[in-house]
């Protein structure tokens, strides 16, 4: 039988809730790669499933020194976790993750975070591809002995199973959530209503930093792609770790910022027509400002020729006779000057706060070239949005 022939069959039999059969599946699969550590997982588990705790908390155990050896700390919590469920007494590997934290200094803290689109020309195993790519984070770093104890004894371990939603749109929650095992993807509404998967992520990625920073319901849902563990940070335990370590809200922070972008490119139509692995090196060619209420960001009348795209934050349309509406997060606007080199048709207000990524004339013609679908996008929204004017002035007479 080949290996995906014992892997399907493995996980029809979990599905069907045969463990018994299940645990000799995923130790054959295991004796055929005893370094995969998710399929060793899986026999820790159906161990477990079995009634096997003691077996069980071996192979956890094995699993999670196998994780902390190779710089994956969020997966060794996870797996500690585990343990500490079936066995509160084993702090064998709470020990481990506070020698090492102990033995790399300020750095020890290695996340599965890659760089979007890095790619290695390197011939070597998918773990040590991986680590190639690794970023340093600093949501770990600094804490050691007791400190660490106490931050991974705070976050709660929660599962979900492949499909799963752990949040949808509009839902608050108070958490931050940090991926233990397994896969998330989350999604988002694009202006044209139809869902678009904005971001997927692996274990050692963290997400809900949207609402969680902002302390406003979520925008977006986060679905399980696989079976997965979470740790969930709760408020009040980041609140209090944030003022030990100011780092961990810079970290979050920036996460958040990169998050919001991979948003807006997933709902803006002018980038629908661009292969998702293209769009960040594109959106690296804006550049982001920053308006308060009630500044103006454009002038009717005035000669320029600034592309604008709203990252979050409303603005307001209007000419001197009449307001045309309100646009918000993923909209654009200033397509009319920068496509017909006429003056600005119209005034535009921020309303509150608003993040705005603006483009030059020159740089959009950049794009368009090597992505014809981006001119033709903003040329049909600028002849809509002539049409909508001029049915709003007719309305106002």
């Amino acid at each position: 039988m080949s290996l995906e022939a014992l892997k399907k069959k493995a996980k029809q039999a979990l599905m069907a809730g045969k463990y018994e059969n299940a645990l000799k599946l995923y130790t054959e699969l295991h004796k055929n790669d005893e370094k995969d550590l998710r399929i060793f997982t899986k026999v820790a588990e159906m161990r477990e499933k079995t009634g096997d705790s003691k077996g069980a908390v071996r192979a956890y155990t094995a699993i999670a020194k196998a994780y902390a050896d190779d710089g994956f700390v969020v997966q060794a919590i996870a797996i500690n976790k585990l343990i500490l469920r079936l066995d509160p007494e084993q702090t064998e590997i709470k020990e481990k993750l506070r020698d090492l934290s102990t033995e790399r200094g300020d750095n020890w803290a290695i996340s599965t975070i890659a760089p979007h689109g890095a790619t290695s020309d390197i011939q070597a195993s998918p773990t040590d591809k991986a680590k190639l790519s690794f970023e340093r984070t600093p949501l770990l770093s600094g804490l050691a002995g007791k400190e660490l104890d106490d931050f991974i004894e705070s976050l709660e371990l929660k599962e979900y199973a492949a499909g799963d939603v752990i949040y949808e749109a509009n839902e608050i929650s108070n958490a931050l959530f940090l991926i233990g095992m397994g896969a998330v993807r989350l999604e988002t509404k694009g202006i044209r209503g139809s869902q678009q998967v904005f971001s997927r992520l692996g274990e050692g990625d963290f997400f809900g930093e949207l609402s969680f920073m902002n302390k406003e319901p979520h925008q977006n849902s986060a679905i399980a792609e696989s079976d997965v563990s979470l740790l969930i940070i709760h408020r009040k335990v980041f609140d209090e770790w944030v003022e030990k370590h100011p780092s961990i809200h810079d970290t979050v922070e920036d996460f958040y910022r990169r998050r919001v972008l991979a948003r807006i490119l997933a709902i803006t139509p002018i980038f629908e027509g661009i292969p998702q692995d293209a769009r960040i090196p594109l959106a690296q060619q804006f550049s982001l400002s920053f308006f308060h209420d009630g500044d103006v960001i454009i002038k009717e009348g005035d000669v320029e020729s600034t592309f604008y795209l709203i990252r979050s934050g409303k603005v307001r349309i209007s000419t001197k006779e009449v307001v045309l509406g309100n646009l918000g997060e993923g909209s654009f606007f200033g397509e009319v000057s920068m496509l017909t080199s006429k003056p600005r048709t119209a005034t535009v207000t921020a309303i509150g706060s608003v993040e705005l990524l603006t483009l030059t004339r020159d740089k959009f013609d950049a794009i368009a070239k090597d992505f014809p679908t981006v001119r033709k996008v903003v040329e049909a929204y600028l002849k809509q949005r002539v049409i909508n004017t001029i049915k709003t002035l007719k309305d106002k007479k």
